[in-house]
C-alpha cells in the first residue's frame, strides 16, 4: 500500500516558497504604450472663396456665353466664403476644444492663437471670418503687413527675399517638364470636358496649342502660354460659380457638374506644376513659409495654435517640399481646395517627452461649402484628410522637419 502524504506546516511553507517566484513572473510589466497629446498646432490655410480675379477665365473669348456677373468686386472674399470658413472653423474649434487647446467656454488666453494673413483684401478677410469662428465674441486680433505691401511669407518673388532668375528658372522648369509637354499627359478628360462647357468649337486651341514655358517680358519673372494657361484659370472661375452657391443654370451655363468640375480641376493644379511644385520653384514660392512653419513646431514656446492664411500656391509649394501629395473629394490631384489648409500637428508624449508630427489637410468638399453644410467631426465624411511626410518618414518628429525644411530650402541662405 501507498503511504498517505502528510500535510504538515513545513510542507505548506515549502509550497508558498514554490509560488512566491512565479507570482512575482505573473505581475504586469510597467505600461510603456506611448501617451501622446497634441500640444501644438499650425495650419496654413488658403483663402476662403471670392470672386474671379480679373482676366482669371483666360478661355472667356473661346466661350459661345458672356460669363456671369458677380455683385463681390473681382478678387475679394464673397459674404459666402466668409461663412464658409465659418463652418471650417467652427469644425476645428471643437476639435482644439477636445485636444484641451482651447477652452470649451469662453475666450482662449492671451497668446494661444495666433493668426498672420497676408496683406491682401480676400486673406485678411478671411483671417477675420476664421477669428470670429474659432473665438465666438472674442477680440482675436489678426494680423497682416499693411493691405498691399507684398509679404515675403506669402509672396517671396515680389520682394528681395529670395534669389531669383528667370532664364534660369525657365531653363529648368522646361527641363523638368519635357518644355510643356508633361503637362498636358492624362488631360485628355479634363481637356474635353473643359472645351464641351465652353461650348468651344473644334479645332478648340485648347487641345490644339502647344505650353510654352519662358521669362517674362520684363524679365522678372516666369511666362506661360498654351493650354494650361488658357485653361486653369477657367476652371477655377467655374469651381468658384459652384461653391459659391450661384444657380445651377449660371454654374457653365447649365453645362457644369460637380463632376464635370473635378473632372476639370486637374488643370488648375498642373499651373503649380509650373509656378510652384517645380524643383526651382518650390524652395521660392514656399521655402520662408515653411521655414516658419518649422520654426514654429519647434519653438520652446509658442502659440497652441497658429494660423497662416495665404493661397493655393503657397501650399502646392509647401507639399512639394516636403515630398507630398493629395486628392482631396470633389478635386483633382493636387489642387489645393479652395478655403482648406495643411494642418501640422506636434504629439507630445506625456511620459518620456518624445515628439511626433503628424500631417493633415483640412478641406470641405465642394458640396458641403456650396451648401454650407456642417462638418461631421468623425467618420468617413469627416473633412480632416491624413496626409504622408513625405522625405520625412513615417517616424517624422519637428525637428526632424525642421532640418528636411533646412535642406530643401538651402537656395534661399544664396540671398542673404
Amino acid at each position: 500500500m501507498l503511504a498517505r502524504a502528510r500535510f504538515t506546516p513545513r510542507l505548506a511553507l515549502c509550497l508558498l516558497a514554490a509560488l512566491i517566484p512565479a507570482m512575482a513572473i505573473a505581475r504586469p510589466a510597467p505600461d510603456k504604450t506611448p501617451h501622446y497629446r497634441v500640444d501644438r498646432v499650425v495650419l496654413l490655410i488658403r483663402h476662403g472663396i471670392r470672386a474671379p480675379l480679373d482676366g482669371e477665365a483666360a478661355a472667356a473669348p473661346l466661350a459661345d456665353h458672356p460669363f456671369p456677373h458677380w455683385d463681390t468686386p473681382p478678387s475679394q472674399l464673397t459674404p459666402h466664403g466668409a461663412q464658409a470658413l465659418g463652418r471650417l472653423a467652427d469644425y476645428e474649434r471643437a476639435r482644439l476644444v477636445r485636444q484641451g487647446l482651447l477652452p470649451a467656454g469662453g475666450c482662449p488666453q492671451a497668446g494661444s492663437i495666433a493668426i498672420w494673413t497676408n496683406s491682401k483684401s480676400r486673406t485678411i478677410a478671411s483671417g477675420q471670418a476664421l477669428a470670429q469662428g474659432l473665438a465666438p465674441g472674442c477680440p482675436l486680433a489678426v494680423d497682416h503687413l499693411p493691405e498691399g505691401q507684398a509679404d515675403p511669407l506669402f509672396d517671396a518673388l515680389d520682394t528681395p527675399a529670395v534669389p531669383f532668375d528667370a532664364r534660369a528658372a525657365a531653363a529648368s522648369i522646361n527641363a523638368e517638364l519635357d518644355n510643356g509637354r508633361a503637362l498636358m499627359v492624362g488631360m485628355g478628360p479634363a481637356i474635353a470636358t473643359i472645351e464641351r462647357v465652353l461650348g468651344c468649337r473644334a479645332p478648340c486651341p485648347i487641345s490644339t496649342q502647344p505650353n510654352r514655358i519662358a521669362p517674362s517680358a520684363d524679365g522678372k519673372g516666369l511666362s506661360l502660354a498654351g493650354p494650361i494657361d488658357l485653361a486653369s484659370g477657367t476652371a477655377q472661375v467655374f469651381l468658384l460659380q459652384y461653391t459659391e452657391g450661384l444657380p445651377l443654370r449660371a454654374v457653365g451655363w447649365g453645362r457644369a457638374s460637380a463632376a464635370d468640375i473635378a473632372t476639370m480641376s486637374p488643370l488648375h493644379a498642373r499651373l503649380f506644376d509650373v509656378f510652384a511644385r517645380s524643383a526651382y520653384m518650390a524652395p521660392r514660392v514656399g521655402g520662408l513659409i515653411a521655414r516658419k512653419i518649422a520654426a514654429t513646431l519647434t519653438a520652446r514656446k509658442a502659440p497652441a495654435f497658429s494660423v497662416l492664411v495665404g493661397h493655393d500656391n503657397t501650399i502646392a509649394a509647401v507639399t512639394a517640399l516636403i515630398g507630398t501629395g493629395f486628392t482631396l473629394p470633389g478635386y483633382g490631384r493636387n489642387d489645393p481646395p479652395i478655403g482648406a489648409g495643411l494642418l501640422f500637428e506636434r504629439l507630445t508624449d506625456t511620459r518620456t517627452g518624445r515628439q511626433l508630427l503628424r500631417l493633415s489637410y483640412l478641406a470641405q468638399t465642394p458640396d458641403e461649402a456650396r451648401h454650407l453644410l456642417p462638418l461631421p467631426q468623425a467618420g468617413a465624411g469627416a473633412p480632416l484628410h491624413p496626409l504622408s511626410l513625405g522625405r520625412c518618414g513615417t517616424a517624422c518628429t519637428p525637428a526632424g522637419f525642421a532640418q528636411l525644411i533646412a535642406r530643401q530650402t538651402r537656395v534661399l541662405d544664396q540671398a542673404k
